[in-house]
């Protein structure tokens, strides 16, 4: 049997009046069911209304290379016949609240019901025999923007007026070359972030590197310094640097664009923030206020993940934490999101290497379906691309005579790329893809072409991706599983290990789809 419990929202009340402290928790099983004494929730009685439990469909497929899983949630369904709900819908707001479905035996304990979904609600409507509540998971709570703060643009530290209703700036982890905000012109007092960095390494005029002159502890320290021509300072501790321009030969001072780098957000310990794992972990604890259980440590994730990047978020950016999660992720040829039970994870889709935690025969198998691969591997590419070290502003004009040819060539491109070819690949396919570049944020060339390598490995031979229709228990198997599968057709005929790539399960019918890749 599956029990249902909603943490019901409190009543609706205006904006003036105090909303109650308490919720009103709704419970429902498919049979009716009451706990016993000592468990929690104690004696309390689930009547069996519950009548489609939850449908919910994950995949990593909307993107092979990378991105947040895509998630498809259905709605519980709960007898309304006698319209006990009626009343309950339009006094209540359901939308954000947490609700959790578990799977047990009827007449067990309420303490060894299995966990299958821990979520929110989206919504609810009552029609004529029914309550329906829209299910979702936690990626909502990832729709807020990455940075809240925004400048009033008054004057002084507020920011000049054109800057007023912008978001403050956001530096994560490495950055080259980023524009930083003006914040007092008359003062070259610029801003990296509203609060601390690990460094600002260098600071340029028109692509000529300055030189440090000293850090200070406060703001009112750094605009009371004078700066040598020529020369920065900064104050870390406030993400912020002031400037003199170099002289001419007669001394009159050199104005021209101001760029330069940038050694990011630290965590409370005063470490840089420079992983892929790390800065993900940031924006899900610190800017999209995800609880700390639902984060759980990232040690087994991917290497990419653990390598330095950097990504920056300028005052006319407007990015969500959703939107620099994405991109982060696509970054690392990985994925990313919650699973069913609520818990924020990362991976890669790659061939799975074992041990299987299933087999699958054809007595378990009611259907199964050949599908085609996208066309960024159909057929198979002979090169990829991946992008690393980024220069955050790019320029072309108005460079001063001391920058090197060399730096004028890195200035002039948005980013490098490295590259893995197979000319074998090439040759053998009369059209081999040529994907476009994974638009990485790595810091280092060799991290970029380690990525490259694997990729150009994974998709050198032509896949099998298969879709099976199961006859086994909804909710036993998840993303990334490895699972070993014989049946009658395809590479599947002398049994093949595929990696679930995604999954569709319904707790009514009991029926799970799952989708493979096979090498």
């Amino acid at each position: 049997m599956l029990g249902f419990a909603l943490a019901e929202a409190p009543p609706g009340v205006s904006p003036a009046a105090a909303a109650p402290a308490a919720v009103v928790p709704i419970y429902a099983a498919t049979e009716d069911y009451e706990t016993g004494f000592g468990e929690t929730p104690e004696n309390v009685i689930f009547p069996g209304a519950l009548l489609s439990p939850l449908r919910l469909e994950r995949s990593l497929l909307s993107d092979l290379l990378g991105g947040t899983v895509a998630v498809s949630y259905g709605e519980a369904e709960l007898i309304n016949v006698e319209r006990g709900y009626d009343d309950v819908v339009h006094d209540f707001d359901i939308a954000g609240r947490a609700v959790t479905i578990k799977v047990g035996a009827a007449g067990s304990r309420y303490a060894d019901f299995v966990p299958v979904y821990d979520g929110t609600a989206a919504g609810w409507h009552a029609d004529d025999s029914k309550l329906i509540v829209r299910l979702r998971g936690w990626e909502f709570l990832l729709e807020v923007a990455l940075e809240t703060r925004t400048f009033l643009g008054t004057g002084d530290l507020n920011g000049t007026a054109d800057l007023e209703g912008k978001r403050y700036p956001v530096p994560l982890g490495h950055l080259s070359n980023v524009t930083p905000v003006a914040l007092i012109p008359t003062e070259l007092l610029f801003m990296v972030y509203g609060g601390p960095v690990k460094a600002i390494p260098a600071v340029y005029v028109r692509g000529s590197v300055l030189t440090l002159a000293a850090d200070y502890a406060t703001s009112a320290a750094l605009r009371a310094a004078t700066i040598p021509a020529g020369r920065f300072a900064t104050c870390l501790a406030e993400g912020l640097f002031r400037l003199a321009y170099y002289a001419d030969g007669s001394g009159a001072p050199q104005p021209g664009s101001v760029t330069c780098d940038v050694q990011g957000l630290m965590d409370s310990s005063g470490t840089l923030l420079e992983t892929t794992a790390q800065i993900v972990r940031h924006i899900l604890l610190d800017r999209a206020k995800v609880a700390a259980e639902r984060v759980p440590g990232f040690a087994g994730a991917p290497w990419q993940f653990g390598k330095p990047i950097g990504f920056w978020s300028g005052p006319d950016d407007e990015h969500t934490c959703a939107d620099v999660l994405a991109s982060l992720l696509k970054g690392c040829a990985g994925w990313g999101g919650f699973s069913r039970r609520g818990r924020f994870s990362l991976g890669a889709f790659r061939l799975p290497v074992g041990p299987a935690v299933a087999t699958y025969t054809e007595a378990e198998i009611v259907s199964a379906t050949a599908l085609e691969l996208p066309e960024a591997v159909t057929p198979p590419p002979w090169r990829w691309r991946i992008a690393y070290d980024r220069n955050w502003t790019t320029q072309e004009s108005d460079l001063a005579g001391l920058v090197t040819e060399d730096r004028k060539k890195w200035l002039k491109e948005a980013r490098r790329l490295a590259e893995a070819k197979n000319d074998a690949t090439k040759a053998f396919y009369q059209k081999a893809c040529d994907p476009d570049p994974v638009e990485g944020y790595f810091r280092d060339r060799a991290d970029a072409v380690a990525l490259a390598e694997e990729l150009e490995l994974l998709w050198r031979s032509p896949r099998g991706l298969y879709r099976l229709e199961l006859r086994t228990q909804a909710f036993a198997r998840d993303l990334a599983d490895a699972v070993w599968v014989e049946y009658s057709r395809w590479r599947l005929t002398s049994g093949a290990l595929g990696g679930i790539g995604a999954i569709s399960e319904d707790a009514e019918d009991g029926k799970t789809e799952i989708t493979i890749l096979v090498a």
